[in-house]
């Protein structure tokens, strides 16, 4: 069906006139940010040469503080796990599609160079997350539990599942801590919480398209439990509603209790979000049928939660970006996106979905609508592996023990953002040897803040491009013997050992167990993922050679 209410937000922009206050860091903020941040920023010789704080919001909700992130080295450090993968990407990765003949152009060619993205800015997250956890002194001593992440061990449905990631269970901490997390940790030991989509719009990356970014948020917070990685169906807004079962609501009855509650009082002035799939043509349909548009992307539906309701926020027509009504993505998406949604007053809804019954291609749009709630077995297994199964509808109470816990969220553009306009996409000066990022904060209190921030690269780009590279770099397409000569090399280095140790996790992370700051490696998921098309045979000699060659990594399988 064909609407002018129905319309790619590549086309019909988004512009923002809100409020935008710039603080400039001076030349000491800019000297203490450096030395702060000295074990972070010398991994990859860089420095910050000037930066730029944009205040969007400066309202506090009354619902939070910041807990431990009062301090600057924890809270900054978000920002940079967010701002450096960013850069990685666009160093190397960014439109990597483009540079390939036509005829490469395959979905296998398209999986492999996402792989390759989200390998190096999980690399790059997880090695900044890694030193501030090492580099804090006493007393602000933590240790980071990635709880809510795109990655799981195998996807239901038609989705080969398992690119890098920073997965759940992953560890960040000072070894002593880490060895004794969930048992003797110290009470003076903070644990948090992170979620994490380590490129949002992965596919965007790779084909030089818009709105792709880094994503991940820290909380003080417990999470009761995980949420599986399918699909979610979402109910969204900027101002608050109440809980509901979106099974027994239609989607023009929620539309219309999302409408009053967010003030808006005529359906022509509103907005419901929406990924282009098929799945969503029946609801679009019915929506725009009220007179609500319903602006879609290709790709990506994490960071319009980010900024939905936002003021000063608008498309030509005057609408705001005001909610999502029965739109249906990703489970971690919906948690990384609603968090900051609900430190800044408004509130997610979300609704497991049949991530194998929406993947079929032989169902028509409408159809799909239909079978959303029709789950396979596999499916009621994971609802009730993580205790869904009485309530397969939830709101962030119903995963986290208090979602208003100190907390920062930091979104940073790979591409320009069609969504805020002035997240310009990571710019690189190679003749300087600078690099610009622009990275979008919430935090717990409400505030929302754009940090652009301008890296020099020490030693030269070349250099900076070196040390931001994955060790899988130097073992793809060799030999055993070859590999086993360059693990053995990089066990022999402190930082080289480090950094195997954060790629090692994050790319086979579907056939490892955590357990007592050890790894308990899955060999028979391994060969799983293998025959799966997952991994290949490089990808076990590479495994064989870290158990070979760094046996204290993991705990006896015998």
């Amino acid at each position: 069906m064909s609407s002018p209410l129905r319309y790619n937000i590549s086309d019909v922009r988004l512009t923002y006139d809100g409020p935008c206050e710039p603080y400039e860091m001076e030349k000491d903020i800019v000297a203490d940010f450096n030395s702060r941040h000295h074990s972070v920023l010398d991994l990859y010789k860089i420095e910050l040469e000037k930066g730029t704080i944009y205040t969007l919001d400066d309202s506090v909700n009354g619902r939070s503080n910041l807990g431990v992130f009062r301090s600057k080295q924890l809270r900054e450090a978000v920002i940079l796990a967010a701002a450096l993968p960013a850069a990685a990407v666009v160093i190397d990765g960014y439109d990597s599609l483009r540079k390939l003949p036509k005829s490469e152009h395959t979905p296998e060619t398209i999986n492999k160079l996402k792989r390759y993205n989200d390998r190096r800015a999980a690399q790059i997250m997880s090695e900044v997350l890694q030193a501030t956890t090492e580099s804090v002194e006493l007393g602000d001593e933590v240790v980071i539990e990635s709880i809510i992440t795109e990655g799981l061990r195998l996807k239901p449905g038609v989705e080969t599942g398992g690119n890098p990631t920073i997965p759940v269970g992953a560890l960040f901490g000072k070894k002593e801590h880490v060895k004794y997390y969930g048992r003797e940790l110290r009470s003076e030991i903070t644990k948090l919480s992170m979620g994490s989509d380590v490129i949002e719009g992965t596919t965007k990356s790779v084909k030089g398209l818009h709105s792709s970014l880094t994503s991940l948020f820290v909380t003080e917070s417990y999470f009761k439990r995980h949420i599986p990685d399918i699909y979610v169906e979402r109910w969204m807004a900027g101002s608050m509603f109440p809980e509901f079962n979106p099974r027994n609501v239609d989607v023009r009855e929620g539309a219309r209790a999302i409408a009053e509650l967010c003030g808006i009082k005529d359906f022509s002035e509103m907005s419901a979000f929406f990924l282009n799939r098929p799945r969503h043509e029946k609801a679009m349909n019915s929506l725009n049928a009220m007179g609500i548009a319903t602006p879609f992307d290709n790709d990506g539906d994490l960071f319009p939660a980010v900024v939905m309701g936002m003021d000063g926020l608008h498309f030509p027509d005057g609408r705001g970006l005001d909610c999502m009504v029965g739109e249906i993505g990703g489970s971690a998406e919906w948690v990384v996106g609603a968090l900051p949604l609900i430190w800044r007053g408004g509130q997610s809804l979300g609704a497991l979905s049949s991530q194998s019954s929406l993947s079929r291609k032989d169902l028509s749009p409408e159809e799909l609508w239909k079978e959303r709630f029709h789950y396979t077995e596999e499916e009621l297994i994971l609802f009730q592996d993580a205790r869904f199964e009485q309530k397969p509808f939830f709101v962030l109470e119903d995963i986290m023990d208090n979602p208003f816990a100190g907390g920062i969220s930091a979104f940073c553009s790979i591409s320009d953002n069609y969504y805020l306009p002035q997240l310009k996409g990571v710019a690189i000066d190679e003749e300087r040897g600078l690099i610009t990022t622009n990275t979008l904060m919430v935090n717990s209190l409400g505030n929302i803040k754009h940090w652009q921030l301008t890296f020099r690269c020490v030693e030269g780009f070349e250099v900076t491009v070196e040390k931001m590279k994955s060790p899988k770099h130097k073992l793809c397409g060799q030999d055993r013997s070859v590999i086993e000569k360059e693990i053995a090399k990089m066990a022999g280095n402190l930082l080289d050992r480090f950094k195997l140790r954060q790629f090692f996790v994050n790319e086979y992370y579907p056939a490892i167990v955590h357990t007592t700051g050890k790894l308990a490696l899955l060999n028979q998921t391994i060969d799983a993922m293998i025959e799966r098309k997952t991994l290949n045979k490089n990808d076990r000699m590479i495994v064989d050679s870290v158990l070979k060659i760094l046996p204290e990594w993991f705990v006896s399988m015998t």
